[in-house]
């Protein structure tokens, strides 16, 4: 069966193991400037036609396609009726919770009724696409191969590795604060700092250490060298890969204490209210635990990757459907 893999994005680790795992051609499909409203319509049809061209080219049996944006997904279905051929949309939280997709659900159920698999990320997720009486599978954790990483040098006796992209939803004022209540620990924070806000920078303490936007093999390095991952969220109902990246890697974990979190990441992992107090004893707890949160990551990769397994093998009977029509 042959299967390509389409993103609008520029890069997307997820995307990239799981086309892996499936043996899919992976193509990211980008023109333009996100975020630029103005641009959007312009930005959606020159991406549409560079997705169908490269689906025209391939001839696939099963297009497996990113969600958000809804467009995408769209765009790939018209291509199967078109030119024959099933699909599955890999839905990520944003399509279902965030405000600037919620607006599509209607269109994300239609079009799941229709695909051979709605993949989504966690339980919450798949309450609702079960009541859309859509095929459907839960895929959270995808393993991956880490050895490429790089070493990174870390000067403290004790280092955060902070997976920070200068979103909304990251508490970077309340671990700023936290940092420096805690002038013993040095925090690293990962990606493109031109984006934190100059009032924030303005309030940033000497153990935090701004990386820059990383190489990945440097990224993967910072996480793996570290003593403990810290990925925090606002945002319920979301996973996050660097937490993902850092169980594969062996590195405890620190993050945000929501439900589908606490699920996810069960073991070798310090779960802390989003406020100065709970991240800085948080990072108190990592420090002492140390050597039972190692080994507690560990057991956690086991057992995650043995439902992977499964997860992987309940999608791939979903796609095969195809074959048989």
């Amino acid at each position: 069966m042959k299967t390509s893999f389409i993103v609008w994005l520029g890069y997307h680790r997820r995307s990239e193991l799981l086309a892996e795992h499936l043996g899919a051609s992976l193509h990211f499909v980008r023109w333009g400037r996100s975020g630029s409203v103005i641009q959007a319509p312009f930005r959606y049809v020159v991406q549409t036609w560079k997705t169908w061209r490269i689906l025209r080219q391939e001839r696939p049996d099963v297009v497996v396609v990113q969600n958000p944006p809804i467009f995408c997904a769209l765009a790939v279905y018209l291509y199967t009726r078109w030119y024959g051929g099933g699909f599955a949309i890999d839905s990520h939280t944003g399509a279902f919770t965030s405000r600037k997709w919620r607006w599509s659900r209607w269109l994300h159920r239609a079009l799941s009724r229709r695909a051979l698999a709605t993949i989504v990320h966690n339980t919450g997720q798949e309450q609702i696409v079960k009541r859309w009486e859509c095929p459907y599978c839960v895929m959270g954790f995808t393993p991956g191969d880490y050895s490429f990483a790089e070493p990174f040098p870390l000067d403290g006796q004790f280092n955060v590795a902070v997976v920070c992209a200068f979103m909304s939803d990251e508490p970077l004022n309340v671990v700023f604060e936290a940092a420096r209540q805690t002038p013993d620990v040095d925090f690293y924070f990962s990606g493109d700092s031109s984006r934190l806000p100059a009032h924030l920078l303005a309030r940033k303490p000497d153990n935090c250490h701004l990386t820059g936007y990383l190489p990945y093999a440097q990224y993967i390095g910072l996480l793996r060298d570290a003593d403990v991952v810290m990925d925090l969220t606002d945002a319920n109902h979301t996973l996050l890969m660097g937490g993902f990246e850092a169980v594969s890697l062996g590195t405890p974990l620190i993050t945000s204490d929501w439900p589908v979190l606490r699920d996810y990441f069960s073991l070798g992992t310090v779960h802390v209210p989003n406020t100065v107090q709970g991240i800085r004893e948080g990072v108190d707890r990592a420090r002492h635990e140390q050597a039972d949160l190692k080994r507690d990551i560990v057991r956690l990769r086991e057992q995650l990757i043995a439902e992977w397994e499964q997860e992987l093998a309940a999608l791939e009977a979903l796609l095969r459907k195809q074959e048989a029509t």
